[in-house]
C-alpha cells in the first residue's frame, strides 16, 4: 500500500479550486460589455484594440499593490474595498501622464484559495474597472502554501493606458510661478498602513477601523476632463512619501512651494496622529495628508479650472531656487 504517496493536492494545492475560481470570475464578467478586450478571462494572455480615434498612440503601463492595508482588510473581516483600492492605486498613476486607462490585470497569491474571499476580491477589482472605465481582462492566481502563511495573502495590480504622443504630460513644461491645484483624498487610500496597523494594534475601535477601509479615490474622469478642457503642466499622484516626494518628481529643475495652512491635517489624519503620537512632520512625511492628486498649470488658468472642477484648491507655487521642496509656515 502507498500510504505516504505525495500529490499536488497533498502539498497543499488545489487544481481543482483553482479552475472552478476562473469560472467564477468567468460568470462575474460574462454579462459585462468589455471596450477595448478581444478576448475572456482565461486565456493564456489578453489582447486589446486601441481605440481608432488615436492618430499617434503610445501606451502607458503601471503596476502597484494594495500593501498593508490587506491586514487591516483581513482584521475586520471585509475584503470588499481592497480590490477598488488595487485599481485606483494604478490607474491614479497612468493618468498623471495625460493617459486613458484601457486594461487591467491582477496578482493574487494566498496560502489557501477560499473562493468566496476570491470572488469578494474580484467583485471590488470590478467595481474599481468600472470607475476608470478600464476592462479587466485576465490575471494570475497563484496558491503557495508555506509561502504566504495564515489567511496572509498579496495582491498586485497592472494598468495600461494609451495617449497622443504629443499630449503626454511630463513635466517639461512647468514654469516659475506656476500654481499648484490639489484634490482631495478620500482618506489614507493605499499608503503608510504599515504605521498605522502598529498604531491601531491594540485599539478595537470597528468605527475607526471601517474609516481606515475606505477605498482609494479613483481621479479618472475628473482628471481627464481637466486634460481636454485645460493646459496642465504637470500632475503628481500623492501616494508614499506624502506631497514632498511626489511633487518632487514632476520637475527636478523647480522648487514645489506648498504652503502648509492651505493643506492642514483634519479629520482621520488628526486622529492616527493623535492616537499614535506621531509628529506633525512625520505624518507629511508618511501619507497624503487629505491630498490625493496634485496638477499644476498657469496662473492665469487657476479660475478656469476651479470652474471646471470646484473640489480644486491651491496649496502653493512653483519656484526656482536650491531647495526642490520647501513647506511654508
Amino acid at each position: 500500500m502507498n500510504k505516504g504517496r505525495i500529490n499536488y493536492k497533498s502539498s497543499g494545492v488545489n487544481i481543482d479550486e483553482g479552475q472552478k475560481f476562473i469560472e467564477d470570475i468567468k460568470s462575474l464578467i460574462q454579462k459585462r460589455n468589455l471596450k477595448n478586450a478581444l478576448s475572456n478571462i482565461g486565456s493564456f494572455s489578453g489582447y486589446i484594440k486601441p481605440p481608432k480615434k488615436f492618430k499617434d498612440p503610445v501606451f502607458a503601463l503601471a503596476c502597484d499593490g494594495v500593501g498593508t492595508k490587506i491586514s487591516l482588510a483581513l482584521k475586520q473581516k471585509n475584503l470588499s474595498t481592497i480590490g477598488i483600492d488595487l485599481v485606483a492605486m494604478c490607474v491614479n498613476d497612468l493618468i498623471v501622464s495625460g493617459a486613458t486607462p484601457l486594461t487591467f490585470l491582477d496578482y493574487y497569491g494566498v496560502s489557501k484559495l477560499n473562493r468566496n474571499k476570491g470572488k469578494e476580491i474580484i467583485t471590488g477589482i470590478l467595481k474599481g474597472c468600472d470607475e476608470a472605465g478600464c476592462d479587466l481582462i485576465g490575471g494570475e492566481t497563484a496558491e503557495m502554501p508555506n509561502h504566504y502563511t495564515k489567511d496572509n495573502f498579496d495582491l498586485v495590480g497592472f494598468a495600461m493606458g494609451i495617449n497622443e504622443r504629443k499630449n503626454v504630460i511630463d513635466g517639461s513644461k512647468v514654469r516659475e510661478n506656476n500654481v499648484i491645484l490639489a484634490l482631495p483624498s478620500s482618506g489614507f487610500h493605499s499608503n503608510g498602513y504599515s504605521l498605522i496597523n502598529r498604531i491601531i494594534t491594540s485599539k478595537n475601535d470597528r468605527k475607526l477601523h471601517k474609516k481606515l477601509l475606505t477605498p482609494t479615490k479613483i481621479y479618472v474622469k475628473e482628471v481627464l476632463e481637466l486634460t481636454k478642457k485645460l493646459k496642465i503642466n504637470g500632475m503628481a499622484h500623492i501616494t508614499g512619501g506624502g506631497l514632498e516626494e511626489n511633487l518632487s518628481r514632476i520637475n527636478s529643475s523647480y522648487t514645489m512651494i506648498i504652503d502648509r495652512d492651505k493643506c492642514k491635517l483634519k479629520g482621520i489624519f488628526l486622529e492616527i496622529m493623535k492616537l499614535g503620537d506621531v509628529t506633525r512632520n512625520e505624518m507629511y512625511k508618511v501619507f497624503n495628508c487629505g491630498i490625493g492628486f496634485c496638477l499644476v498649470v498657469n496662473k492665469e488658468d487657476v479660475e478656469k479650472a476651479k470652474k471646471i472642477n470646484p473640489k480644486l484648491f491651491e496649496i502653493g507655487y512653483v519656484s526656482k531656487t536650491e531647495k526642490k521642496f520647501i513647506f511654508k509656515n
